[in-house]
């Protein structure tokens, strides 16, 4: 059996800063990771960043950036909210990485020799906002609700048709392949009702991945993103860590992006000749007080606002302690407040402080060595150790609120062992001193325990309270997978006491919150005007127009300009004079057929010299897929006449 394991995030889109629901999912997997490292596996986590894409070209245009500068700017957001968090992934993929690239073109290369890949043309509809083609008779997207934008274009096509029963066949023999289970049942209940070829290029926009040979189409963005989790562990460049690590034992992902990674994700890796993934684990959605998060509802929680308004342990807990697998969860500053002080303050603070107290003030601080064992000890540690297994068995199923759950009955079962042995009516009582030492040592080894299971999930504060019970190993280097009763050592000097999850003062704690939501709302009017101030930069009025001057001209000849491959000196026939200018168009029309041909051209521009050559004027030509169109006329124009 292979010693590792390898789990990734989705690769969040980045057209906005991390807000609570990447928050969640990330959280959720750092939690896996860190259970999966401490049962004594070789753990990759991925997570990162799907950057390509028309939505991404327009944001980029919108607030006057390049593509890739804004890719660089909301990448950086998510790899400094991780940091905040203490989110302790091991790769992190960009599409934008020549790693990917390479990924991208060596997987579309297997799938086109193994003859799944065909030239054709696409019509049809298309939601630019998730990035995916939408059926004919859908006025509105059924992911966003938004209008789709009507379009055809030539395409290269993916022959998903060709993976219908394939695809039904892997899933009826791996039934757990999408938990949970009504996630399952909608994708069989997909596939079965017909798969049609997809379009996997795009020709109308270039921020993207070119296909190889054939430049002027680009890699539609799901069949380059979804790459991304075999470039990130070496595909097509480390071969040796991508066999140690694919297939990914896990792959978390929203409701939203199901049909990517259940249906094309599986039949791209069955054409590229590669395994799927053992499992997807579907989250849902987050609302915020109950209603959707959205931008245009101002609600958007985002992961810098939960990092800058309390601790990353109290967020964590949060999140997974509240939803349980697949489901919605509802995030709410109170409930927070209410289960950070119920829970970690009250339950798991008060049992730490309490017992380490004691400790303290009965045995100068060393962890006292334990008498004979009475029942209720020995019921104690039974239950301790019960809980281990069933803690073990449902995070291994992924049902991590369920694992909690677990720790938190053994916690209250301390709790209530404190309170039937009442340790602090035996102290200063030396007939009953043997008694005092086993109860508290009982209680000490039960919170090392506790938090040893609780370390994937707050890994700030079991550290500490790890070291307040004078333990110096590593927390993290425990191994959950042979944890038995009996760690804590007798006689060892245990560390400064302190509070490691003091309450949240209620009222306070909404002061920041509202504080922090009027700075976020100040911040987004600001931006709202640099964006426009942009926009207004770029717009002329009428008089500036009217300073270019633009008439018809007749090409009489053309040749091509020295030591040049695309530079064409052209005289041109503007009515009252014959001008020469000099035009890049080599490459996309040979000298003998531009003669005769009218165009449009600037004819008030300064003289320049290129490349030795005198040009006096401009002609006007589009750009269309990189490559020069002149601008022409479909009815007789006078010579010279101006264009207005």
């Amino acid at each position: 059996m292979s010693n590792s394991y390898y789990l990734t995030t989705p690769l969040y889109y980045v057209n906005g800063v991390p807000h609570v629901g990447h928050t969640y999912t990330s959280v959720l997997a750092d939690a896996i990771a860190r259970y999966k490292r401490m049962c004594g596996l070789e753990v990759c986590f991925l997570t990162g960043t799907d950057e390509h894409g028309l939505k991404i070209e327009r944001a980029a245009r919108q607030e006057g950036l390049t593509p890739q500068k804004l890719t660089n700017m909301y990448s950086t957001s998510f790899r400094q909210a991780w940091k905040k968090f203490g989110l302790n992934y091991d790769e992190f993929i960009r599409t934008t990485q020549k790693r990917h690239r390479k990924a991208v073109v060596e997987v579309f290369k297997r799938i086109q020799e193994n003859d799944y890949i065909y030239l054709g043309e696409y019509s049809g509809n298309y939601c630019v906002n998730c990035e995916a083609y939408t059926a004919a008779d859908c006025e509105t997207c059924p992911d966003c609700g938004r209008t789709p934008e009507s379009m055809t274009e030539e395409s290269y096509f993916f022959k998903l048709s060709a993976f219908q029963e394939k695809l039904l066949k892997f899933y009826e023999f791996n039934p757990d392949f999408v938990v949970p289970a009504t996630r399952m049942n909608e994708i069989v209940s997909f596939v079965k009702g017909g798969l049609r070829d997809l379009s996997i290029s795009r020709t109308s926009f270039r921020w993207g991945i070119p296909i190889p040979e054939d430049e002027r189409h680009i890699f539609y963005v799901w069949f380059d993103a979804l790459i991304g989790y075999l470039a990130g562990i070496g595909f097509a460049s480390e071969p040796e860590k991508f066999e140690k690590y694919w297939p990914a034992q896990v792959q978390l992902i929203g409701k939203d992006i199901l049909r990517f990674h259940a249906v094309y994700w599986p039949a791209f890796l069955f054409a590229a000749g590669l395994e799927p993934p053992r499992q997807l684990l579907v989250n849902g959605w987050w609302t915020v007080d109950g209603e959707k998060m959205s931008k245009s509802r101002g609600n958007t929680v985002t992961a810098e606002e939960l990092t800058e308004i309390t601790q990353a342990d109290y967020v964590k807990y949060f999140l997974l302690r509240e939803i349980p697998l697949g489901s919605d969860g509802n995030f709410s500053f109170d409930l927070l407040v209410t289960r950070v002080n119920s829970d970690l303050a009250n339950d798991l603070g008060n049992l730490c402080n309490r017992t380490l107290t004691m400790i303290e003030t009965s045995f100068g601080g060393e962890i006292p060595e334990p008498a004979e064992m009475e029942s209720a000890d020995g019921e104690l540690r039974q239950y301790s150790s019960e809980t281990i297994d069933l803690y073990r068995k449902n995070f291994d199923n992924l049902q991590i609120n369920k694992a909690i759950d677990n720790v938190w009955e053994l916690i209250s079962v301390v709790n209530k062992y404190l309170v039937a042995n009442e340790p602090w009516a035996m102290a200063g009582e030396d007939s009953k001193r043997e008694r005092l030492g086993t109860v508290l040592y009982c209680s000490a080894e039960a919170i090392r325990i506790i938090a040893i299971l609780l370390n994937p999930i707050i890994p700030d504060g079991t550290a500490a309270i790890f070291k307040q019970l004078g333990i110096s190993e590593a927390i993290e280097d425990q191994r959950i997978n042979s944890l038995t009763w009996g760690g804590v050592k007798q006689g060892s000097s245990i560390g400064k006491i302190k509070a490691v999850y003091p309450r949240l003062d209620a009222k306070e704690f909404m002061v920041r919150v509202e504080e922090k939501k009027k700075e976020k709302e100040a911040a987004s009017a600001q931006k709202v005007k640099e964006v426009e101030a942009v926009a207004k930069k770029k717009t002329i009025d009428i008089g500036d127009f009217g300073k270019i001057e633009m008439r018809v001209g007749k090409i009489i000849s053309a040749e091509a300009v020295p030591k040049s491959d695309k530079l064409l000196k052209i005289q041109v026939d503007i009515g009252a004079e014959v001008r020469q200018v000099v035009a890049g168009i080599g490459k996309e029309y040979s000298v003998e057929s531009l003669p005769g041909r009218l165009v449009a051209v600037v004819t008030n521009l300064k003289p320049a010299k290129i490349l030795g050559v005198e040009s006096n004027g401009m002609l006007v030509a589009a750009s269309n897929e990189g490559k020069a169109v002149l601008a022409a006329f479909t009815e007789p124009v006078r010579l010279g006449a101006r264009l207005k």
